[in-house]
């Protein structure tokens, strides 16, 4: 049982905080003055995309297909047929800190029998990976991205959902103080996107997309205390005794994103992007809950409370206006061979103006390229705030899509103040013509 407690740890934890009925909000779970819970209370919604994650973020005048929906749905004016079920992603940061330079990643490759060696998991591996997450601010461990959808024609919809593990330390904390918050993202998403003037060099998309999104997340733990707890219980342990009664928020918003295309002879084209413009309360609206266990005597009060119930809290999320310039030349009918892309993006030009400086714009500023071979191979590189990003693809028959990315994230308040590596694997099985 113990041998596979990690993995449960990331399930119970997560599910769990799916359920729950409408309680009181227990006193030392407060989220709204926690600073811990910042990032989880408001941070906007974002599928993961390794094809734009590679290219330095940037992507906004680019195709992304059914991606559209969440990047730009002006782009869903090219018309297409595109089936994309299922698509996973699964993310894990720190990977320079906490797996290669540890030496945790060799000992799994020259020992592959290690991974499910419960001594090595919580006696090595954990720990080491912990003691690099003991730097003071916000973090990340992991982040599981699934979902399906489609594209027919100039409408798109998808289902997707998102798990992500955070993880705070306190200002002048250490690896003891760790916490990890666990959140869940479920969001239904749909778009259109109509083509003006499409007979003529110059043409114009206009989309608009909107979603149902619910949130949920969890009263932090202490990860050292989980992984003693580990340590110390017997074979029969069960995880799920440790959370079920932790209180948790559950949220819900319904954000809209709205998108223009201006596109130019020999493959330019200039996009505008209007995000996250929240049609209910501008924000996140949460009810705290008590525990998981309450689950149990009313389940359908659940989703009442959410919607119908007093609402707590309001964290609000500002709209975002970015803008996007991207190049996909006509080369005449040799796509097939080389089909180069080039994307550069300024996100939130709002704040960029309301603070000028060359920080403030470097910080906003994301730059990629990509290059598809033979509509069988695609090389990426960009450059995302400064940060370098990398990234490839394979596309099996049009049907199997196997995406990589390597790429660095700032969590600190300012440029330069704590970047964290990523590495993104991705798999889609999709049909697109």
């Amino acid at each position: 049982m113990k041998k596979f407690a990690i993995v449960l740890i990331i399930a119970l934890c997560t599910v769990g905080a799916l359920f729950a009925t409408d309680q009181e909000k227990p006193e030392d779970f407060t989220p709204p003055t926690q600073d811990k819970y910042d990032n989880v209370l408001s941070s906007t919604f974002t599928k993961t995309s390794a094809r734009i994650s590679a290219m330095g973020g940037a992507g906004l005048a680019v195709f992304n297909n059914q991606d559209s929906l969440y990047i730009n749905p002006a782009s869903l004016g090219a018309k297409g047929l595109v089936f994309n079920t299922p698509n996973v992603a699964v993310t894990l940061y720190n990977i320079k800190d906490a797996y290669v330079d540890t030496g945790l990643l060799e000992n799994v490759i020259n020992d592959p029998n290690s991974i499910t060696d419960m001594d090595y998991l919580t006696g090595e591996l954990l720990p080491g990976v912990i003691g690099v997450l003991g730097a003071s601010g916000n973090n990340k461990l992991a982040t599981v991205d699934a979902g399906v959808g489609f594209k027919a024609g100039r409408f798109a919809f998808a289902v997707d959902s998102q798990v992500n593990l955070n993880t705070y330390v306190p200002f002048n904390g250490g690896t003891a103080d760790l916490q990890v918050i666990p959140q869940v993202d479920v969001a239904a998403t749909m778009g259109i996107g109509i083509r003006f003037m499409r007979d003529k060099a110059f043409n114009i998309d206009v989309g608009v997309s909107a979603a149902l999104q619910m949130r949920a997340f969890m009263q932090s733990f202490n990860a050292m205390d989980a992984l003693d707890s580990f340590n110390s219980a017997d074979e029969n342990f069960d995880p799920a005794s440790l959370f079920i009664t932790k209180p948790i928020a559950i949220g819900w918003a319904v954000p809209l994103t709205v998108g223009l295309n201006i596109n130019m002879p020999f493959g330019f084209t200039i996009a505008n992007v209007v995000s996250n413009i929240q049609l209910v309360n501008g924000g996140y609206n949460y009810v705290f809950q008590d525990s998981y266990e309450n689950f149990i005597d009313d389940p359908m009060g659940v989703f009442e409370n959410v919607f119908t119930g007093p609402t707590s809290f309001v964290a609000e999320t500002p709209f975002c206006y970015s803008v996007g310039f991207g190049w996909s030349p006509d080369l005449g009918g040799w796509e097939w061979l080389i089909d180069p892309t080039v994307a550069i993006d300024v996100v939130d030009v709002v704040g960029l103006f309301e603070n000028l400086s060359t920080n403030s714009f470097l910080s906003r500023l994301k730059v990629g390229a990509e290059l598809q071979f033979f509509k069988f191979l695609e090389l990426r590189g960009g450059l995302n705030s400064g940060y370098v990003s990398l990234g490839a693809g394979i596309n099996l028959f049009n049907v199997i899509h196997l995406e990589a990315s390597y790429y660095w994230n700032e969590f600190g308040d300012v440029l330069g103040g704590k970047d964290v590596d990523a590495l993104t694997i991705r798999f889609n099985i999709l049909w697109e013509r």
